[in-house]
């Protein structure tokens, strides 16, 4: 958790909250999906349809977010991933007056439409 103080009192910040914000960040970007379902990893599908999973750590004044997420196939790994982090510090930095984010990206796959999966519209 994160505190934010002022003259009038503090605010703590629960870093589930950075998390949740990381990942709905992470989702705005176009080709990123989400492993979705399944036990313990067993039966999971590729979604397009839910948020990456995200999990924040606060250090002091920065944050470090990890994801793990998929991407369609075919685009390019290194703009999508510049375009995730891009998205994620921006949020950040809006909603909650981070400066300093680092966000480590895990892609555990990538996906055609014809996989069975469910794409939104690429805008």
């Amino acid at each position: 958790m994160a505190e934010l103080s002022s003259s009038r009192g503090s605010t703590t910040v629960n870093t589930a909250v950075y998390s949740k914000i990381a990942a709905q960040a992470a989702y705005k970007v176009p080709v990123v999906g989400s492993a979705a379902g399944g036990i313990l990893g067993l039966g999971k599908y590729k979604d397009f349809d839910s948020r990456p999973k995200a999990k924040a750590e606060v250090l002091g004044s920065a944050v470090v977010v990890d994801l793990d997420l998929g991407l369609s196939y075919p685009s390019n790994v290194q703009q999508a991933c510049e375009d995730v982090r891009n998205m994620v510090a921006a949020d950040l930095r809006k909603y909650l007056g981070v400066e300093q984010v680092q966000t480590d990206i895990r892609v555990s796959w990538m996906s055609t439409p014809d996989e069975g999966t469910s794409n939104r519209r690429l805008r």
